[in-house]
């Protein structure tokens, strides 16, 4: 893992990571990482376990979405059947992404305590927009940080399509219902069961087909002694999903909450903000709406890895606090080190190495920080 370039594929059906080293022993349908990571992303594969959890997981944010947004295109039936003002229907709006807020945060423990597999099964019929911390932090799990982007971009973007789909899907389902006898009253509400099927069905496949890491499901692996029960003491917030596999080993399920909790927060505050009075005009809401997303999107140029620099600032010149193992592994006390529990984070460490760019890809490996066996 020394010498990479930073060069890859961005757009294929089929990516390959050629810098990071393959485990050639490990015996997957995808080539792997030392992590059991697939290095390779093929679209059109159902190879288990990566590929199938990949399905899954974009499945199953698409089918939350639908849920999700079910009852926008319904506004106009629902809001003269209920008698609804304008104020109304923003408050509803505030109240339905303010409580995703407290669910995405507890989804990183979920992730932690139970596994992605459970958490999304169980959660997809409890309360869907959560699924959408749980499908980045799937992701993470199985695909190699090379292709890691292209993986967590494409659920994303396919499952945000559902938000889409359910505009086209909830009034042709309204109008069925209608004409079969039932009156527009009655429409609406059996309208809404068709997507908290979909939620059904989606929780019994992942529960039955899924898998939480490469190498098994979480419960068993912590029954082996192969997965440690973290304290998940340490978490950090990340700017972006685009970073959050990077910022910590350790931690990556809770910091995928906090993130996936802190967009529902923004979001209930631009809805509180500019669309749920009369205050503001919708085209003034939007407009004061894009100033706000320029101004908070700013600070992401500041984020600073010191074994990678950041879009302003190199990284560190210390061959040791400027190593991946090095970052990584300060997430653990000398204690934890000594019973091995590191073991995984260098791992991980080794594999962060191809991030690297072209101008600090020859640095140096610190002496020993990284076991033979990796």
């Amino acid at each position: 893992m020394h010498g990479v370039t930073g060069r890859e594929s961005v757009m294929a059906f089929s990516v390959a990571s050629p810098m990071v080293h393959t485990d050639r022993t490990a015996k997957f349908d995808l080539p792997v990482d030392s992590e059991h990571k697939a290095t390779v992303f093929k679209l059109f594969s159902f190879a288990n376990p990566h590929m199938r959890t990949f399905h899954l997981s974009w499945i199953s944010f698409f089918t939350t979405f639908i849920s999700t947004f079910a009852a926008a295109p319904l506004v106009p039936i629902i809001r003269d059947n209920l008698n609804l003002t304008k104020s109304d229907i923003g408050n509803a709006g505030v109240a339905s992404v303010s409580g995703s807020i407290f669910s995405r945060l507890v989804m990183g423990a979920v992730c932690d305590l139970l596994g992605p597999r459970y958490g999304c099964a169980f959660l997809i019929m409890l309360s869907a927009p959560t699924v959408f911390c749980m499908s980045f932090y799937w992701m993470s799990t199985m695909f190699n940080s090379k292709i890691i982007g292209l993986e967590n971009g494409t659920p994303a973007g396919w499952g945000n399509m559902g938000g889409g789909a359910t505009q086209l899907l909830m009034p042709v389902l309204f109008e069925i219902i209608k004409k079969a006898g039932a009156t527009p009253f009655t429409a609406w509400r059996i309208a809404f069961f068709i997507p908290g099927w979909f939620n059904v069905i989606m929780g019994i496949l992942v529960l039955t087909l899924g898998q939480d890491l490469p190498d098994g499901n979480l419960s068993t692996l912590q029954k082996k002694g192969d997965v440690a029960k973290d304290k998940f003491s340490k978490a950090a917030c990340g700017a972006t999903f685009g970073i959050v596999p990077f910022i910590s080993r350790r931690s990556h399920s809770i910091i995928s909450g906090m993130t996936g909790a802190g967009g529902n927060f923004g979001s209930g505050l631009t809805q509180l903000i500019f669309f749920s009075n009369a205050s503001f005009s919708t085209e003034k809401g939007l407009t004061y709406m894009g100033i706000m997303i320029m101004i908070v999107t700013l600070p992401v140029s500041f984020v600073h890895f010191p074994q990678w620099g950041s879009m302003l600032f190199p990284p560190s010149q210390d061959i040791v606090k400027g190593s991946e193992e090095h970052y990584y592994v300060s997430e653990w006390t000398e204690e934890e080190k000594q019973k091995g529990m590191h073991q995984a984070s260098l791992k991980f460490a080794e594999n962060r190495r191809s991030e690297r760019g072209g101008k600090v890809a020859s640095a140096p490996t610190p002496p020993e920080n990284t076991p033979n066996h990796v």
